[in-house]
């Protein structure tokens, strides 16, 4: 892989944020001493610089394809390994301060491959699907319920016409079989008792017909108030009984 040096070092010191920087211990290909280099990743390219304050970086790491792999060498510690799978590839051995350094350095060198970024876009989008098809089943069955709903409303509603009952055709003016329908030519319209239509005369309970109470009788129709005659019209009622309020109204005022 050719990579443009004057890009590459621009990118490694431009203002955009470092995925992860530090201090790591480096081991040298001919030289195969330790030395401390200050280490920038940025995406899948892993820039290393001989101090933290210079301006160009020394190397580049291209980070895509490798593995990271811990070193069981006991001389060597808290030290990892980048590999790739090419024959004549160079592995880059380093070490870390301490443990948890070395651990943190390792989970973000294995995950900044797009390889991997890859992986990770594809899991995602698999729960995404999984979770808008559950979306989608549970609207169905939420449809599928109110519809449910709304049928078994429909049929158990019916109007107030379509109720049926028994008939009442021709049991006006009877209850139980008795007329309490006013009987004709009685004088003045005024009943002084009922007119018993069933037959109790096979009855030998000795049970009576029910008395209808009287009608209050008038004297000749007339209207008129029997407190105030002459109001037999509304409106002269209503002015005779205005009178008797206007001139409380007035006393109570002069009270004030």
């Amino acid at each position: 892989m050719k990579l443009n040096e004057r890009s590459v070092a621009h990118y490694a010191t431009c203002n955009s944020p470092p995925d992860k920087t530090g201090f790591l211990f480096k081991k040298g290909e001919r030289n195969t001493a330790y030395h401390r280099r200050w280490f920038i990743l940025k995406g899948n390219m892993l820039f290393y610089f001989e101090e933290r304050e210079s301006r160009e970086p020394i190397g580049v790491i291209v980070l895509e394809g490798c593995t990271v792999e811990l070193c069981e060498s006991e001389s060597e510690e808290f030290a990892f390994a980048v590999k790739f799978d090419c024959v004549k590839a160079r592995v880059y051995k380093m070490a870390a301060e301490n443990q948890a350094a070395m651990e943190s350095w390792v989970k973000a060198l294995s995950r900044a491959s797009f390889d991997y970024m890859r992986l990770v876009v594809k899991e995602l989008e698999r729960q995404l699907e999984e979770v808008q098809e559950e979306a989608r089943s549970s609207q169905a069955k939420s449809k599928q319920k109110k519809h449910q709903t709304q049928s078994q409303g429909a049929a158990s509603f019916q109007p107030a016409a379509a109720i049926t009952g028994p008939s009442l055709e021709g049991v006006s003016g009877r209850e139980n079989g008795v007329s309490w329908s006013k009987p004709t030519g009685v004088p003045n319209g005024v009943s002084e008792g009922c007119v018993w239509e069933g037959d109790c005369s096979g009855r030998g309970d000795g049970v009576k017909p029910p008395p209808v109470p009287p009608r209050r009788k008038t004297n000749g129709g007339s209207l008129e108030s029997p407190v105030s005659p002459g109001t037999g019209c509304f409106s002269k009622l209503h002015d005779w009984y205005g009178k008797e309020v206007a001139e409380l109204r007035i006393e109570w005022l002069q009270s004030q």
